[in-house]
């Protein structure tokens, strides 16, 4: 019978240790998550990259491009085209040219949209990401390689969408974002990876994987060749 007692006493304590545990890290979280957020994206104006851009339908690659990344002194990011594939030909007469225009049209339309709607979960207000973070469902993920937090909430910027993140538990930095969301009607899954530079640099996001209605289709965006620009 002791045996049994003392063994429902361990229980108990881990349980309450774990459950303190949480609450602790949940509170950390909350106050150091969005300050480290902001520390990181000043870091990362000092920086100048590049970016390459692949868009794909129906699992063909429609598109390439490769730019080249850097802040202005504003704090607005610069796009600056280096390459990319050429335009499509379209039919140059009649019926089957005005079709084929309005589609590519439609499409570009659709990229837009979904550029768009990514850079509003990537771009969340203060007080937006304040609630998320009070709302969300805080686990710790722990194991020998590494001490990660995940954060899950819904309802974030639209009903029935959900945000998840994975957040190193020491420098409070992500290291995974993905977002459940819709457009039209549609779904739209958006998974991002992040990295840290070199030298205790900044994270950056590494690749983004944006896709719309399972892989109708499907926005890849990776960012390396990262450099301090001299001040």
């Amino acid at each position: 019978m002791s045996r049994k007692r003392v063994t429902l006493r361990q229980i108990a304590a881990a349980a309450a240790t774990g459950l303190l545990a949480v609450i602790a890290i949940s509170a950390q979280v909350d106050q150091r998550f969005a300050h480290a957020q902001r520390e990181n994206a000043l870091a990362l104006r000092k920086y100048e990259w590049k970016a390459r851009t692949e868009i794909r339908k129906d699992g063909e690659t429609k598109r390439v491009q490769l730019e080249l990344m850097r802040y202005d002194l504003n704090g607005n990011l610069q796009k600056t085209p280096i390459s990319s594939t050429p335009e499509p030909d379209l039919p140059k007469f009649g019926l089957r040219k005005a079709i084929a225009k309005k589609k590519m049209g439609e499409f570009k339309d659709k990229l837009e949209e979904l550029s768009a709607l990514a850079r509003s979960y990537s771009e969340l207000a203060p007080d937006t990401m304040q609630r998320f973070l009070a709302m969300a469902t805080v686990t710790p993920e722990i194991t020998a390689q590494q001490k990660l937090v995940r954060v899950e909430g819904r309802d974030v910027l639209r009903r029935g969408d959900s945000l998840t993140l994975w957040i190193d538990a020491i420098s409070h930095k992500q290291r995974r974002v993905e977002i459940q969301t819709s457009l039209d009607g549609k779904p739209v899954r958006i998974v991002s990876e992040f990295q840290d530079l070199p030298q205790r640099g900044p994270t950056y996001m590494a690749r983004s994987n944006v896709n719309y209605d399972g892989a109708d289709v499907v926005i890849v965006t990776e960012n390396f060749d990262y450099v301090r620009v001299q001040s």
